[in-house]
């Protein structure tokens, strides 16, 4: 496989990605402080959902097409945790990055076992 060339610049205040065949404006700046000026990281998984179903609904229908939908709705679902981990941390909606480590099981006493 060809390595493609990523251009990255700023469009319109947004991060606009390009490489052949495929132009993403994704978000740059929080939008409560400069507004709405392209798509999250999510939205783009999303439109990959959407291609890969509409392939899956026809006669393309295949396990490799179900098991990538289902890689993406677990990425989507690795984003969502990153958003409540940030939010439970007092970060969401601030460029300020969260802590990886967890702290919820620190406290709990349990073996590996369960028992």
């Amino acid at each position: 496989m060809v390595q493609e060339v990523t251009k990255s610049v700023k469009h319109s205040g947004g991060e606009l990605v390009e490489r052949p065949f495929i132009r993403v404006v994704y978000q740059s700046g929080l939008p409560t402080e400069v507004g709405v000026n392209g798509c999250r990281i999510d939205d783009v998984v999303n439109v990959a959902i959407d291609k890969l179903q509409f392939y899956q609904d026809g006669p393309l229908a295949c396990e490799e097409n179900a098991e990538a939908i289902r890689y993406l709705k677990l990425a989507k679902q690795s984003l969502a945790h990153r958003i409540q981990r940030r939010i439970d941390q007092g970060v969401w909606n601030t460029m300020e990055p969260h802590s990886d480590s967890r702290t919820e099981d620190e406290n709990d006493d349990f073996s590996a076992t369960g028992a």
